[in-house]
């Protein structure tokens, strides 16, 4: 809940900070700022239940592995949480359809089903639909897997269903613009992993207390790599988006101190060194403190978790500014 607070607090923080929340930009007639501002948390929301079910399901493949067995207790409860995020996913990606469609075709919601041809049409609303509907059969199918290998299937189709809504972020063709696009689905992956297994550590690393180094080394390894993958693939999305905005690669320096989306990407990198240094810290600490859930370790882990969820408040204000 607390990291729920914070993401949706910097989410709405940085909008009025930044200047650019959502506003009434269809005038009378339109869906209404309130739809705006709807269509929106719509997207917070999938945002943290697509990390929770990407942290559960990476819990019971690789943190609480156990090699050619089914899933333990935690594998499978795991798996149930899986699909109730996934579920809530689902929802909000077929409801965030509906309310993009309203956006961009200018039309209020309850008229939206005299335009449903229209509605098909726009790529951001396929797109959505099609994360919905994968994320629904997640949801359906995941709550029947029993072994981690049957478990890895649902990560992959969790992955797929992230793609879409990645892919059309970046509508137009030129270079820039599709490698931006290119490393926004890898540092929607990346982050949604790195942070996704934090959460997975907290929730039902500490359960399995006999086998908790082994659950903290697997991680570690997860977010090394992840971590890498994000700031490699942020640098080269940012600076396509911000040339795409300048028309062009030259333009990135200008873009970047005077215009919304540079302040909201400045400090989001600022958040991003902080969860660096707070990730450098607990795994500085001694493994002694892992069992005890009152030492400082788990006290910072769950500090870097508040961070991450600060950066994601950050991200989905990054993605409406854009």
């Amino acid at each position: 809940m607390g990291a729920v607070l914070v993401a949706s607090a910097a989410l709405v923080l940085a909008f009025y900070l930044s200047g650019s929340r959502p506003r009434n930009a269809g005038g009378i007639g339109g869906p209404g700022e309130f739809v705006s501002w709807l269509q929106t948390m719509l997207q917070l929301i999938s945002t943290l239940a697509t990390v929770g079910c990407a942290g559960a399901l990476l819990a019971a493949v690789v943190l609480l592995r156990i090699e050619g067995g089914p899933l333990g207790v935690q594998g499978r409860r795991a798996v149930r949480d899986a699909g109730n995020a996934a579920l809530i996913w689902a929802v909000c990606a077929f409801a965030g359809a509906v309310l993009t469609a309203a956006l961009l075709l200018n039309t209020p919601v309850r008229l939206l089903r005299l335009r449903v041809d229209d509605a098909l049409g726009v790529p951001e609303v396929k797109s959505l639909l099609i994360t919905g509907i994968l994320v629904l059969a997640l949801a359906i199918g995941i709550r029947r897997v029993q072994t981690s290998s049957a478990a890895g299937l649902g990560v992959l189709v969790a992955i797929a269903a992230v793609v879409p809504t990645a892919v059309t972020a970046y509508p137009r063709n030129e270079s820039y613009v599709v490698l931006a696009g290119t490393a926004l689905v890898i540092h929607v992956i990346a982050a949604t992993t790195w942070i996704g297994g934090l959460a997975g550590l907290v929730r039902y690393g500490r359960a399995s207390r006999s086998g908790l180094p082994i659950v903290m080394e697997r991680y570690g390894q997860v977010a090394v790599i992840s971590a890498v993958a994000v700031v490699l693939s942020g640098l080269l999305s940012a600076a396509g988006r911000l040339a795409a905005k300048g028309g062009g690669w030259g333009s990135i320096p200008g873009e970047l101190t005077h215009d919304a989306y540079g302040a909201l990407l400045i400090a989001k990198l600022i958040a991003f060194v902080l969860l660096t240094v707070l990730a450098a810290f607990h795994r500085a600490r001694s493994h002694d403190d892992l069992l005890d859930r009152g030492r400082p370790f788990w006290r910072v882990v769950g500090v870097e978790l508040l961070a991450m969820a600060l950066t994601l408040g950050l991200s989905v204000a990054l993605s409406q500014t854009a």
